[in-house]
């Protein structure tokens, strides 16, 4: 399987789980064998397992998610936003992917900051402009920090401008998207996959 095609709902065989985390297949059908690792047989009588619930395991254990599984692990969103109703309103509509994403939620840069050392974010959709520190402040800082840089940032406005896409890309933005956010973007991102009915 190319890893670039695994999501959490991917199917794996025993060879396949193994060769991505680097055990030996008999040692996969041992833990399946003891109801640590969910699997199922197909109407053929082969077994196979999610990467989802296989990423799970590892979690658990404590044992490396090799860098193929991790667009099959849970991914953690902070959402930064001064405006309480664009906070719910994207909350609301990402709860359909609990299983998927932990969402974290902030309405305002300095707390924004402080959340992502305790959350650890994959993704930040971070609002444009905020009192006392904006979103281009916001991006520059985690930019300059080595443990926060790899962080992917999207920044949302509803003032888009094409003067200030190129200071938000500039700054350290992934993209820059006018508002309402299009959920649909994010969770390709994320490498989500998802049918286009839900994203609306």
């Amino acid at each position: 399987m190319n890893p670039s095609e695994i999501s959490a709902d991917s199917l794996l065989t025993s060879h396949q789980a193994g060769s991505l985390i680097q055990v030996n297949p008999s040692s996969i059908n041992k833990w399946v064998k003891e109801g640590r690792i969910p699997a199922f047989r197909t109407p053929g009588g082969h077994r196979r397992i999610r990467a989802g619930d296989l990423v799970a395991f590892l979690n658990t254990h404590n044992m490396p998610v090799p860098r193929t599984l991790s667009p099959a692990s849970r991914q953690r969103l902070l959402i930064v936003d001064d405006d309480a109703k664009q906070l719910a309103s994207l909350d609301r509509v990402l709860k359909p992917y609990a299983s998927r994403i932990d969402v974290a939620l902030c309405n305002n840069g300095i707390e924004a900051l402080v959340k992502v050392g305790s959350f650890r974010p994959h993704m930040i959709v971070l609002d444009v402009y905020m009192p006392h520190l904006d979103g281009l402040e916001v991006c520059r800082k985690l930019r300059a920090n080595a443990e926060t840089q790899g962080i992917d940032v999207i920044m949302a406005t509803a003032q888009l401008t094409n003067d200030l896409e190129k200071k938000a890309l500039e700054a350290g933005a992934r993209r820059v998207m006018s508002k309402p956010v299009h959920v649909d973007v994010i969770l390709s991102d994320l490498g989500i996959q998802t049918p286009v009915s839900a994203a609306s």
